[in-house]
């Protein structure tokens, strides 16, 4: 679903963040190599992707706001029949002007002897230092180049700017069309991990559960999964990010799925916990309980003018009181905060950004200060309790349970829009539908 005016919408607002005689290098990410001669599915560079629409390897989009250059130009592959036959089609120089709506298009052989050409009395070049270190050399390498033409009357550059100070707020803040591309994310990712619930039997093994959640983004339209699914059974369930999925799901596990689809280049990012069984233990319905009293009212708390860490904070205080009155701690919430001693059961923050990144862009502070939410903004909200099978200190029922609650939560002016609450989480309707079907 290629969008043409979407990306023309965000690339013409950049160019009006720059500084006046601009110009903005951004690289797609290279090629990885996963063994011999076979390489990783390829994934463009998410803020190439964001401005560009442009899902190739091996290009570079520079953006401008100069007198006599063009906004937008994009060095790309060239066509080659014989490399198409065998690795798939490419769009080439006429494809990036046709479909991308590229005001110029090259050849990427080309970009190293045309790119001192783009740093002419230009002031101000924009890109993402460290990011990529050999285009980082390409860079330095033509202002070197022009650097040394002052006699000629040629200016060169005289600052570089990280881009990703301007990229990263436009990230932060989604427009109409991004929301329509999360809400889709959103609905496929609850819709495979309902489908996950009901499958789910003691017995099985937990990448038969992967397997079908998989299979369910792939078949909804997903480019496949944004982060690689994590269905941690049992004890598994109280490492955060257990990928192996190998185990067989016992009759009394809890089920952890952390999930989410990669759609249109959004994710979504859903965490749910569920009995094998059918029927949560007292112990873990007891902890559930905790999870799901701070999931629900960080949600509702999640509203414009309310900062970041004050949900965390918020968090904080509903998960230690319930270890409080389960006795799994002792003495009063502040102190337990205070000394931290809650961090063997939660370790990790309540939630983070979401959008083309699963953990988005954009700073959590503005202004030196931590920064409020804001219209546009979406996050996730993911209280854990995860009890340790090895801490004596608690009693034995309670050991090796680990239970996370995520949902993926858009601020309005309105107050909190969870996009995820479709996705069954109520004690009493997992109870239901786990394993039926």
């Amino acid at each position: 679903m290629f969008d043409p005016e979407l990306f023309s919408i965000r690339r013409k607002k950049l160019i009006e963040l720059l500084r006046p005689d601009s110009v903005a290098l951004i690289p797609t990410s290279p090629i990885a190599n996963y063994s011999n001669d076979t390489d990783y599915i390829f994934r463009p560079d998410s803020n190439f992707y964001y401005l560009t629409g442009f899902r190739e390897p091996e290009a570079v989009a520079i953006l401008s706001n100069m007198d006599g250059m063009k906004p937008f130009t994009i060095f790309v592959r060239p066509r080659d029949p014989e490399k198409e036959t065998w690795n798939g089609r490419r769009a080439g120089v006429d494809g990036a002007l046709e479909k991308y709506g590229a005001d110029e298009a090259f050849v990427i052989g080309e970009f190293v002897e045309k790119l001192p050409s783009y740093f002419e009395n230009v002031k101000s070049v924009y890109h993402f230092p460290g990011k990529y270190k050999k285009f980082d050399w390409k860079v330095l390498a033509a202002w070197q180049k022009v650097r040394v033409k002052w006699r000629e009357g040629i200016d060169s550059p005289g600052e570089l700017v990280d881009l990703g100070i301007l990229m990263h707020e436009m990230r932060l803040v989604k427009t109409e069309k991004d929301m329509k591309l999360l809400y889709e994310a959103c609905r496929i990712t609850s819709e495979a991990l309902e489908l996950a619930m009901r499958s789910v039997k003691p017995g099985m093994a937990e990448r038969e559960l992967e397997a079908l959640v998989n299979h369910y983004f792939r078949a909804s339209g997903g480019q496949g999964f944004g982060f690689p699914t994590i269905v941690a059974s049992g004890v598994n369930g109280t490492i955060l990010h257990y990928i192996e999925n190998e185990s067989i799901i016992g009759g009394n596990d809890l089920v952890l799925i952390d999930c989410g689809v990669e759609y249109e280049m959004y994710n979504g990012d859903i965490t749910r916990t569920f009995p094998a069984s059918g029927k949560f233990t007292p112990e873990q319905r007891a902890l559930y309980d905790i999870v799901l009293k701070a999931n629900m009212e960080c949600i509702e708390m999640s509203t414009p003018a309310v900062k970041h860490n004050d949900v965390h904070d918020h968090c904080l205080k509903v998960i230690v009181q319930g270890l409080i009155d389960l006795k799994l701690l002792e003495r009063s919430v502040d102190e337990n905060i205070e000394k931290e001693t809650y961090k063997k059961f939660y370790m990790h923050k309540t939630g983070h950004w979401l959008g083309v990144d699963v953990h988005d862009v954009g700073s959590y502070r503005k202004d030196g200060e931590m920064r409020n939410y804001e219209p546009g903004m979406v996050t996730t909200v993911e209280p854990g309790l995860y009890i340790p099978e090895d801490d004596e200190s608690v009693p034995e029922a309670f050991r090796g349970i680990g239970i996370r609650i995520e949902d993926d939560v858009h601020i309005t002016p309105d107050g909190p829009e969870n996009l995820t609450e479709t996705c069954p989480k109520d004690p009493d309707k997992l109870e239901e539908i786990c394993g039926r079907g």
